[in-house]
């Protein structure tokens, strides 16, 4: 069985969270802020999940929206950004740098399971562009913009490492 590790730079509600995650299986060790969660994970469909924390089980739903993820936890809900560090700003698939071309990447490793749009294609703000499997999640990867498809540099099949360009929008 595989461990995947990853670090990531969120943004939850409004402010900039470190998270760590160590998993192996169905097993987590999720770190954010000074606490330290040991979680139980089983992928219901795409991006549902049931998740036992500290003896009680929690319904999870994490979909793309308005240019990060809406996840929603035994019903309350909440807007999660993700950060590039590289670029000090949301990531591509976060939305707000649309000047130019723009890269849409891949916000953590994974393998691109469907290429939604064509090279050459229009495409509008907020229209899924890419699906990419991470961690047993299937995560659909908006267009930061309204533009045409510059370049597609995967292929469905191809495994992608974090921050890797996958679609270019201009």
């Amino acid at each position: 069985m595989e461990q995947v590790e990853a670090t990531y730079e969120l943004v939850l509600e409004g402010r900039r969270r470190q998270l760590r995650l160590k998993r192996l299986g169905d097993r987590a060790r999720v770190e954010l802020a000074d606490k330290v969660l040991e979680v139980d994970v089983s992928q219901l469909s795409g991006g549902s999940f049931s998740l036992i924390l500290e003896g009680r089980s929690h319904d999870v739903s994490v979909t793309p929206h308005a240019g990060g993820y809406q996840v929603v936890v035994d019903g309350e809900s909440f807007q999660v950004g993700l950060v590039d560090p590289r670029r000090e700003g949301p990531t591509a698939s976060g939305g707000t740098r649309a000047a130019g071309p723009v890269a849409v990447s891949a916000p953590m490793p994974g393998k691109v399971v469907t290429i939604l749009a064509a090279e050459g294609e229009e495409v509008r703000q907020g229209q899924g562009l890419v699906v990419v499997e991470a961690m047993k999640m299937q995560n659909e990867l908006p267009s930061p913009k309204s533009g045409r498809i510059r370049t597609v540099r995967v292929a469905e099949g191809q495994a992608v490492n974090a921050g890797e360009t996958l679609v270019l929008v201009e």
